[in-house]
């Protein structure tokens, strides 16, 4: 179950992602991001942008996603990955 603090928490978590998803492809609208787009079908979203992605998400929210293929594949959406860094116990700075 989730409680309060968890879905603050994968809220501010998804407004950080969403963020840097925008720093990383050129030109991108952030109003064309919503918390179920898939990132691995979003244009000018490539491989290395995810595991640069990953790298940031390890870096500010203290995760480790060290298991690479599921991080990856849990970097599908910015919300599977919100939900994935709070599962971790990972927390918005």
């Amino acid at each position: 179950m989730i409680n309060e603090t968890e879905t603050t928490a994968h809220a501010a978590i998804a407004r950080r992602l969403t963020a840097w998803v925008v720093e990383l492809v050129p030109g991108c609208d952030e109003s064309a991001l919503e918390e179920d787009t898939s990132l691995t079908d979003f244009a000018g979203f490539d491989s290395i942008a995810i595991v640069q992605l990953l790298a940031k998400a390890e870096e500010e929210f203290g995760v480790d996603l060290a298991d690479q293929d599921q991080a990856i594949e849990s970097a599908n959406s910015i919300g599977s990955l919100a939900e994935s860094i709070v599962r971790l116990g990972g927390k918005p700075r």
